[in-house]
């Protein structure tokens, strides 16, 4: 072989031997990229379990818990629920207590990445003496028409009666009626304590808070047709919870609790009721009958003579803290989820 040849052989080595360590840093690159893309893949796959399980907690905890809050303005969010997640992760849902009756659920998740993802929703969650708290008058309508002979009361709205406790350890309450005593009779307040406004139509005749008609018609411990019976109290300081009324009605006994009316009500001579009252229409109490705590009607409340209303906040509230399937959060309507909020390290 020549020189010229063997130099052109070894010219060639060279270059397959260059090829082939570029194909080889190809594959290499390539080989790189795909784990790339599969860790890329496998950190998205688990960032979306991870919310999914997030936003599913948060969904299980509305359907599921009972009762009021235990979290306070101002302090640290309260662990509702903790469980396994996973082989060795985890999924809780926080509630922080933002206002009065405003809170953020917020869902956690994390698997063993060393990472959590949050999903947040916004909820309305009652509190009874709040609600309370929001009535001006023992009596708010309309239009009020008191009788000759009719009396409303309204010097003792925190004091106990016969079977309810007295209110005065309530903080809000007492200082609200301590500065702003509890007035005979007062107009409808503003949405949302009462009338639609831009919330929808399910507002538009009865509601209690972020509770309307249709709600509250499916939450009730004792439902009536119109005209039909509403159950009867059988002791002082004994509730019958919730009662909603699917049209006019007549209170013809001795009754307790939060009664919903959708349309008007009368009370009977010799009829009572002892608790909160929320009536879409009119009211009508008729001679000798009374009521025990606070009313709120949508059109006109007529007392006629010899009537009676004792305007007990006590009593108005210890009906909605009695009616438990009230004591629940609840999604605001509209758009309640929160932006997701990013991963953050443990």
């Amino acid at each position: 072989m020549t020189a010229r040849h063997s130099g052109q052989g070894g010219f060639a080595l060279v270059l397959v031997l260059l090829a082939l360590t570029l194909l080889t840093a190809i594959a290499s690159m390539a080989l790189a990229a795909s784990v790339g893309q599969l860790r890329t893949a496998s950190i998205a796959g688990r960032v979306l379990s991870e919310r999914t399980a997030a936003r599913a907690a948060v969904d299980a905890v509305l359907n599921i818990t009972r009762g009021f809050p235990a979290s306070q303005v101002g302090d640290s969010a309260v662990e509702l629920v903790r469980r396994p997640f996973g082989r060795s992760g985890w999924q809780r849902v926080l509630d922080l207590r933002l206002t009065t009756e405003m809170h953020a659920l917020l869902g956690e998740a994390a698997l063993d990445s060393g990472v959590r993802v949050s999903h947040a929703r916004l909820v309305w969650w009652m509190d009874p003496e709040a609600r309370i708290a929001a009535h001006a008058g023992a009596v708010e309508s309309g239009t009020i028409a008191i009788g000759s002979g009719a009396s409303v009361l309204t010097d003792s709205a925190m004091t106990g009666r016969p079977g309810i406790p007295s209110c005065h350890h309530l903080p809000r309450l007492s200082n609200l009626l301590a500065g702003r005593p509890l007035q005979v009779a007062s107009g409808l307040p503003s949405p949302p304590e009462w009338g639609a406004g831009g919330d929808g139509s399910d507002f538009a005749r009865v509601r209690l808070g972020w509770f309307g008609r249709r709600l509250l018609s499916r939450l009730a411990d004792h439902s009536a047709a119109a005209g039909g019976p509403l159950p009867a109290a059988g002791c002082p300081g004994c509730w019958s919870g919730l009662v909603y009324s699917h049209g006019d009605n007549e209170v013809i006994r001795q009754g307790a609790g939060v009664l919903v009316v959708d349309g008007d009500l009368t009370f009977a001579p010799g009829s009572s009721w002892t608790g909160l009252i929320l009536v879409a229409g009119d009211v009508t109490v008729h001679d000798t009958a009374r009521i025990q705590g606070l009313v709120r009607g949508g059109g006109s409340v007529t007392l006629e003579p010899g009537s009676e209303v004792d305007g007990s906040a006590c009593s108005a509230f210890r009906a909605l803290q009695a009616a438990s399937s009230l004591a629940r959060p609840i999604p605001l309507p509209g758009r309640s989820r929160l932006a997701p909020v990013a991963p953050a390290s443990r």
